[in-house]
């Protein structure tokens, strides 16, 4: 369990761009799966939501965030995998 610390300037700014909420962004801190990278950082991510009834049919988005060896969140995404 991570807790979100400091935001890039640039990470808050593709957050707001992709509309990846700080609450999102604390969730995905709280329950992703981390890993970790040769220089210290880590990549953070969650594969799959909690199911909800609001995702039925819809594709399942992918988010992460990368965060720097100080804890410094560096840029978040939001991949969409669509399934056949």
């Amino acid at each position: 369990m991570m807790k979100l610390g400091k935001i890039s300037p640039l990470a808050f700014s593709r957050m707001k761009q992709r509309g990846i909420s700080i609450d999102a962004l604390n969730d995905l801190l709280a329950r992703g799966q981390v890993e970790k990278q040769f220089d210290g950082a880590q990549v953070v991510y969650l594969d799959s939501p909690t199911p909800a009834p609001s995702w039925a049919g819809r594709p399942k988005p992918r988010l992460y965030a990368v965060v720097d060896a100080a804890g410094e969140v560096l840029t978040v995404e939001r991949r969409v995998r669509l399934r056949a």
